[in-house]
């Protein structure tokens, strides 16, 4: 790594330096926004809105040390840069993230840590952003609990910042050299980065952001590209700083006025419907610009009269370490307690003062402020490193503990059709697959890329790899409740002889009705649909088609949500179908647990005696009503039930045969299904044959 030199066209500017204590009030507003809404969101649904006047401080007081090392020297000196963050955040992060590997050690459930633990080594190589937004659009993702370390998406997209910002300033810095050499007179840099700043990054960003909030506004929340604008905004704050200067005090009064009560007034009327970040977020993000610009020239009768109160001032130099860690307080405490009212969650958020004062006076400063470490850059770099490794290792080890096999500490009992001696017969020392493992017992449709995300229309047509050919071709069609049957249903049709083709896709039933999907219309859905109607009754045209769905209700003409009008849409479409002479079997949807704890978590933590205690009565699943409903609306349709082989006697065993049962939510393991296959073929092909026989 090398010193970039950049020659400027104009006489340094000579900035004077002083402390604004109202950036420190502001950091502190935003800090305590945070806190309450993680405490109790109900108390200030639009508390997450602090994220982003952090966003536009950190663009801001970036930007203007940059720019001012650029007009002083000529020069940005990469190594330092970086050798500065690293010793300011690093160390911290690394603390708190071995915290929380502990805590959640100590404190989750197994099947959590494997999770957790990639989510902490994510965090401390700030890719975790990223991560989270693969991850709100995984369908098999519903179990995970919202992670420890799910406030580092944040610090992830501002580290990606100041890997990519000096470099961008060194570009736009070297292109208005250039044009300075090139034309007639000076082209001043301070408009090069201005100019460049809002056509490069803050315009497309917040074009971006716009678009992505509102057709992917989960995977929009967390990316790097949706954020960066805000940022920017805070960079053009700090490169036209000159102007602001230029303001009189009375004016910088009213501006930095206007925009403190722009912000409160915001982050007040937000709510967790407002789609985010997307224009909405211009509100937070252009007040936190106006009390930056006013605070240049705002005299006493300014803001700084509130946001330099020394309470606030003495909060927004800890913001950082409050930052970090009020989120892993909060998760230990739900860990160890349960739910917290609004009371608790108030009184640990407050508590996370604590560790953050103790951190900060015992890690982050002795080591930020330290004279040797910052005599040397490379030093610094080889801690931010070194520090960097103690957060992904802890990681790592805790993702190393959940692949071990659990140590069972009793046996389990298989049923008497399972085994020779009955209820008394063998006895299996394990269960498969491992409760840590249980998220990851899918049939290989998943990874052979078959099944269809939410926000896609389009179908894929997936034959199977065991029975691709036959003279009687079956289509396996519906959500993933029809996915999670597709092992047994290649078993069954290469045995018969039959040609297997699956038609799935995450949350969405294979019907006429209204879908919702939070709430809106699924139109992604529908389309799909659609598609594969058009598919199935022209060139892939099969013999039956088999569907089930975890849907208990659809939209009606009164826009209420009613299993009524969803079996209406099963009963027109598989009618339609009846009409091109391609018979429907609707197979039952497997039962719903009765208790939030998911059944696999349940096992995992009471391995001596998990049908005592994880088990659940016997009942529908959630779209068995209307699936059932369906076939008695229509001429063309008949109902399989399979939920008396996966209950039965009446109870749904957390360990059949040896075997786990569920995985997320009401899904079954795959291994499960494979067990079930002979009486999946019994119920199965029966019906098929006298479908086609005539």
């Amino acid at each position: 790594m090398q010193n970039w030199s950049v020659v400027s066209t104009e006489t340094p500017a000579q900035p004077t330096r002083r402390f604004r204590r109202d950036i420190e009030g502001l950091r502190a507003l935003a800090v305590v926004f945070v806190l309450i809404h993680h405490a109790s969101a109900s108390l200030l649904p639009g508390g997450f809105a602090g994220v982003d006047m952090f966003f536009v401080v950190s663009g801001f007081v970036i930007t203007t040390q940059l720019v001012r090392e650029v007009e002083r020297t000529g020069t940005v000196n990469l190594p330092g840069f970086y050798a500065r963050r690293a010793k300011r955040l690093l160390p911290a992060a690394a603390l708190v993230l071995v915290f929380t590997a502990i805590s959640s050690w100590l404190f989750v459930s197994r099947v959590q840590w494997s999770t957790i633990g990639t989510d902490i080594a994510s965090a401390a190589l700030y890719v975790v952003n990223w991560v989270f937004a693969a991850r709100s659009v995984d369908y098999l993702a519903e179990d995970v609990e919202p992670s420890p370390v799910q406030h580092f998406w944040s610090l992830a997209v501002e580290e990606q910042f100041y890997i990519i910002w000096p470099l961008l300033i060194i570009g736009l810095s070297v292109l208005g050299v250039r044009l300075a050499k090139h034309g007639s007179s000076a082209f001043p840099l301070r408009a090069t980065l201005a100019l460049g700043l809002a056509l490069v990054v803050v315009l497309p960003s917040l074009a971006w952001s716009i678009y992505y909030t509102a057709t992917s506004p989960q995977q929009a929340y967390f990316v790097t590209t949706t954020r960066l604008w805000e940022l920017g905004i805070g960079a053009l704050v700090a490169v036209l700083s000159p102007t602001w200067e230029r303001l009189s005090p009375k004016v910088g009064s009213i501006v930095a006025w206007v925009g403190l009560v722009l912000l409160v007034g915001g982050v007040m009327l937000i709510t967790l419907e407002t789609p985010w970040p997307g224009s909405a977020a211009l509100v937070p993000t252009v007040a936190t610009a106006l009390v930056l610009i006013g605070g240049f020239q705002a005299d006493a009768t300014g803001p700084v009269r509130v946001l330099g109160l020394s309470p606030l001032v003495w909060i927004g130099g800890l913001s950082y370490s409050l930052y970090l860690w009020h989120w892993p307080i909060l998760r230990t405490a739900e860990w160890i307690i349960g739910d917290l009212n609004v009371w608790l969650g108030l009184l640990f958020a407050a508590l996370s003062v604590i560790p953050a004062w103790v951190g900060y006076h015992l890690v982050e400063k002795p080591v930020r402020y330290s004279k040797r470490v910052s005599k040397s850059p490379r030093l610094s770099l080889s801690l931010g490193v070194n520090f960097t490794l103690i957060g992904v290792v802890s990681g790592l080890v805790l993702v190393s503990v959940a692949a071990a096999p659990a140590q069972q500490q009793g046996e389990v009992a298989i049923p008497a059709e399972a085994g020779e001696g009955g209820g008394d017969g063998p006895l299996f020392p394990t269960i498969t697959p491992d409760p840590a493992q249980a998220a990851a017992d899918i049939p290989d449709l998943y990874d052979r890329g078959c099944q269809v995300e939410i926000a896609d229309s389009e179908v894929i047509s997936c034959p199977s790899e065991v029975a691709d050919s036959g003279d009687l071709t079956v289509a396996l069609v519906g959500d993933s409740k029809a996915a999670q049957w597709a092992s047994a249903f290649d078993e069954v049709a290469a045995e018969e002889g039959w040609r297997l083709v699956s038609y799935t896709k995450s949350s969405c039933s294979f019907t006429d009705a209204v879908q919702l999907r939070d709430d809106e219309p699924y139109e992604a859905c529908a389309e799909w649909g659609v598609n594969v109607e058009e598919l199935l009754t022209t060139s892939e045209r099969p013999d039956v088609v088999v569907t089930t769905a975890v849907a208990g209700g659809a939209q009606d003409a009164d826009g209420n949500r009613t299993p009524e009008a969803l079996a209406q849409g099963y009963a027109s479409l598989w009618d339609r179908l009846g009409e091109e002479g391609i018979p429907v079997i609707a197979l039952s949807d497997t039962p719903q647990p009765g208790t939030d704890t998911p059944v696999y978590e349940c096992v995992a933590d009471n391995m001596d005696d998990p049908n005592a205690e994880c088990s659940f009565g016997s009942g529908d699943g959630s779209g068995s009503e209307a699936l059932r409903a369906g076939v008695d609306a229509s001429d063309n349709a008949t109902y399989l039930d399979m939920n008396q082989h996966v209950c039965p006697d009446g109870t749904c065993p957390a360990v059949y045969r040896n075997v786990l049962t569920y995985r997320q939510g009401s899904h079954i393991t795959d291994t499960l299904v494979r067990v079930l296959t002979p009486e999946l073929s019994s119920e199965l092909v029966p019906e098929v044959e006298r479908l086609t026989s005539s």
